[in-house]
């Protein structure tokens, strides 16, 4: 849809309009005593009925005992800013504390009682961190394809899953200036937590490393391509990565080792078409 703009005001001091759709503001049941949200995103306008953000949350820990690790980062990514956690068991407060300090930036415990916490956002989020903190994403997945230590391979995961997390929250947030790929970085950076998954898993089990060294070449070359992308070496990446899912493709009698090279191979796989949308025409 496109709109005309309307010039107002004196011609040193002007300023422009444009009207909304008339279904759009009665679906939404807006009048003039109505307030709208208005963002700037990349080269876009974006206009909504109101703060989509909610601010902030109250949560029973005992409700979610098994499945906290998912409930409080999930709420993290969704860009709420405060939590009031209640608690019946003071046990499950440790285990909140831990996911806090190993996965969320920027989650504080700024109030503790006897039956309650509150966590609150102390930092401000910037688009213009998104940039270099996933390009850090990719290159400590590499490191993390080549590490033989233990130690180092679980502070690696660790820190992979902070970043990703915070990135994932800014792109809620903040949306990305490229306002229609904002969904695609989500499930590049989703695509990427799992990999750093089945590196770990398989680091742990130290099966196979010529074929994980193959994989770990061709993900490098997918970095190489995300950030210089370039049409032939692009297919070159995409063939490479799908003849290699093939190669080490599950027969009849199934190992640990190789169903988690086969995941991993996969999901550089499927990392490429991501890839492609994004950085096409970019």
């Amino acid at each position: 849809m496109e709109k005309k703009l309307t010039a107002q005001g004196p011609r040193d001091r002007k300023s422009y309009t444009v009207t909304l759709p008339k279904e759009w503001v009665k679906k939404e049941k807006l009048d003039e005593l109505r307030l709208v949200e208005l963002k700037v995103v990349g080269n876009k306008l974006v206009i909504s009925p109101s703060k989509e953000i909610q601010e902030e949350a109250i949560i029973n820990a005992d409700d979610y005992n098994k499945s906290l690790i998912k409930v409080i980062p999930g709420l993290y990514r969704l860009g709420i800013n405060k939590i009031r956690i209640n608690l019946l068991d003071n046990n499950l407060l440790e285990k909140i504390i831990e996911i806090i300090n190993k996965r969320l930036i920027g989650y504080e415990i700024i109030e503790q009682r006897k039956d309650f916490i509150i966590v609150k956002d102390i930092t401000k989020e910037s688009g213009e961190d998104f940039k270099t903190i996933l390009r850090r994403v990719f290159l400590l997945l590499l490191e993390l394809s080549n590490s033989e230590d233990a130690v180092q391979v679980r502070t690696l995961d660790k820190n992979i899953k902070r970043l990703i997390n915070y990135c994932q929250r800014i792109l809620i947030k903040n949306g990305h200036t490229e306002f229609l790929r904002t969904p695609l970085y989500y499930l590049l950076l989703d695509q990427l937590e799992k990999i750093g998954d089945e590196l770990k898993w398989i680091l742990s089990i130290k099966r196979r490393k010529e074929i994980l060294d193959k994989i770990t070449k061709v993900f490098r070359q997918g970095y190489e391509v995300f950030y210089k992308f370039d049409p032939k070496k692009f297919d070159e990446y995409s063939n490479k990565a799908y003849q290699l899912k093939n190669e080490i493709r599950l027969g009849d009698k199934i190992n640990t080792g190789d169903m988690y090279l086969h995941n991993l191979a996969r999901l550089i796989n499927s990392l490429s078409g991501t890839m492609l949308m994004i950085r096409f025409n970019d």
